[in-house]
């Protein structure tokens, strides 16, 4: 038994080392002196990505320019460079669930397959299948690999439990309980210029963080005959308690309003409560006293239904396919979904995709830091669980339905039009996409 263990341990050793020599021969500087261009939706990754810029030149000689545009704008930017064909344009960021279909079928994404299985181009130690099966698949597209992922995310609710201690209401536990605890908020002199709630309101915006209201409240965006259901009782229901608590508690504007108009309320300890981005947490953080008096946790589940169903799903990373430096590109990728790079993310509020991570000592030292981060933790173990990406009826033309449902949902809390006649109408405007 001793010498059976004995020559085990000299095979794991052997292998340990000649895996650890492979890494050492992986030639990083192959592409030393070329620039990539990279075009990044704001958000927490791309920040720290570019404040990291230079440890990439350093390993790889790779110098990259990189470009941030706020979600409209970026969006505008890219369909622009891209519709150009410009080389121009090497990295860019996707939600493959959002817009994936479309752009393969532009020819968008660069064919990532042949390079991931390229012993010359893939570093030995990358570890693809680390990454979780369901965000391995978001970023397969015809067989093809078109991205990696960069985070997990999805909305949660936040409560700031200062203002509700002050005026002695509740924490909400049920769907149902958020309009209860809003009119008590808004009766209470102690909350002072507070908002009571406040949520995305701007049209493209809202199916992110209404579908989950629709779904707790017993609805769903199709029916079994896959044909849209937002006219059924229980997905109206959904909806109208997403815009009454818009229209009733929230800030003059709202329809204007996205996540960086709700974040920075919620910072400045000047919102009670609403249903935002998990990738919002480390902006949160950054102001003084949010780390003592935010809650975080899943939107509560439905009281009547029982049902909780939240919204995941994660950005990724994407070469152009009309890029002339394609494998460059692809090292760019390796080193920023690299357990390395993920593991020092982390501490800016961006949510690991690879399992080693997330099961990992760095992240769990972090989180066990402060009480708020370990909520915010168990929130992600639990939307990538139970969540769903679907955010809308089954369409290829995921931008138009999007911009339906948030459209009705607006015509609500603007007082335009009856929750029922107005969810019926969307049904009858998203069937034509079909």
């Amino acid at each position: 038994m001793r010498n059976a263990l004995t020559v085990l341990a000299s095979a794991a050793a052997l292998l340990l080392s000649s895996g650890a020599a492979m890494a050492q021969a992986f030639n990083w500087k192959k592409h030393d002196g070329q620039t990539l261009n990279l075009l990044l939706n704001n958000h927490p990754w791309s920040q720290a990505i570019k404040d990291m810029s230079g440890d990439f030149a350093a390993k790889t000689g790779i110098r990259l320019r990189v470009e941030i545009f706020n979600e409209e704008q970026f969006r505008a930017r890219l369909n622009t460079m891209m519709q150009a064909k410009s080389s121009d344009v090497d990295v860019f960021m996707s939600l493959k669930f959002r817009e994936g279909a479309i752009y393969d079928q532009a020819g968008w994404y660069a064919n990532l397959t042949p390079l991931l299985n390229s012993s010359a181009s893939t570093a030995p130690d990358f570890n693809f299948n680390d990454f979780g099966e369901g965000l391995r698949n978001a970023e397969t597209i015809g067989g093809k690999l078109v991205g990696l992922p960069i985070n997990l995310e999805g909305p949660l609710f936040y409560w700031n439990k200062s203002i509700f201690q002050k005026c002695n209401v509740a924490e909400p536990m049920f769907l149902e309980d958020l309009p209860e605890a809003a009119a008590k908020l808004k009766a209470c002199p102690a909350k002072g210029d507070a908002v009571v709630w406040a949520a995305r309101g701007i049209r493209g915006a809202i199916s992110y963080a209404v579908s989950s209201f629709i779904y707790n409240s017993g609805g769903n965006f199709s029916g079994s005959d896959g044909k849209p259901s937002l006219c059924s009782a229980n997905s109206v229901k959904g909806a109208e308690l997403y815009a009454n608590m818009l229209k009733d508690y929230g800030p003059p504007g709202a329809a204007n309003h996205t996540f960086t108009q709700v974040i920075e309320m919620l910072g400045q300890g000047k919102l009670a409560m609403t249903h935002e981005s998990s990738n919002e947490f480390a902006n949160i953080m950054k102001f003084p006293g949010r780390d003592q008096d935010i809650g975080v946790k899943v939107l509560p589940k439905g009281k009547a239904t029982g049902i909780s169903k939240p919204i995941v799903f994660g950005w990724g990373v994407s070469v152009s396919n009309f890029s002339t430096k394609k494998d460059a590109a692809w090292y760019f990728l390796q080193w920023a979904t690299s357990a390395e790079m993920e593991a020092r993310l982390v501490k800016n509020g961006v949510a690991p995709p690879r399992t080693s991570v997330f099961n990992g000592p760095d992240f769990k030292t972090w989180t066990t830091e402060l009480p708020i981060r370990q909520s915010w933790a168990n929130s992600l173990i639990e939307i990538s669980k139970t969540g769903t990406a679907i955010s809308y009826p089954p369409t290829s033309r995921v931008v138009e339905a999007r911009e339906l449902v948030g459209g009705g949902i607006q015509k609500i809390f603007l007082g335009q039009g009856n929750a029922k006649d107005t969810m019926c109408q969307v049904d009858v405007e998203l069937a034509k996409l079909q």
